[in-house]
């Protein structure tokens, strides 16, 4: 099972706790400017949760159970839905693969 992990620059990073392993990064870029990370994510198990992160100085942490995340049963499913969430008409947007 999979799930992905938003972290949007200057405003919060989503962190996987136990049991959720990265599989796959990229990059989103609207008008040339990078405005996101999104990472495909393997769940084991359904006890697992998220920390998401305010960022800046004094930010909150906020404990999230996977049960709020849309899972899909591939990488290859979570990678259309990355697609989908991205294309929107003739706007500049793409996403690009971190390699690690």
């Amino acid at each position: 099972m999979y799930i992905i992990l938003t972290s949007k620059l200057g405003e919060y990073d989503a962190r996987p706790g136990q049991g959720i392993s990265p599989v796959e990064a990229y990059e989103y870029f609207f008008y040339g400017k990078k405005k996101a990370d999104f990472t495909i994510a393997e769940v084991d198990g359904d006890q697992g949760r998220v920390s998401i992160v305010e960022t800046g100085e004094g930010g909150a942490t906020n404990s999230v159970p996977l049960k709020f995340f849309e899972r899909f049963d591939t990488v290859e499913a979570a990678r259309d839905e990355l697609k989908q969430l991205v294309t929107f008409g003739n706007i500049d947007a793409r996403l690009e693969r971190v390699t690690r």
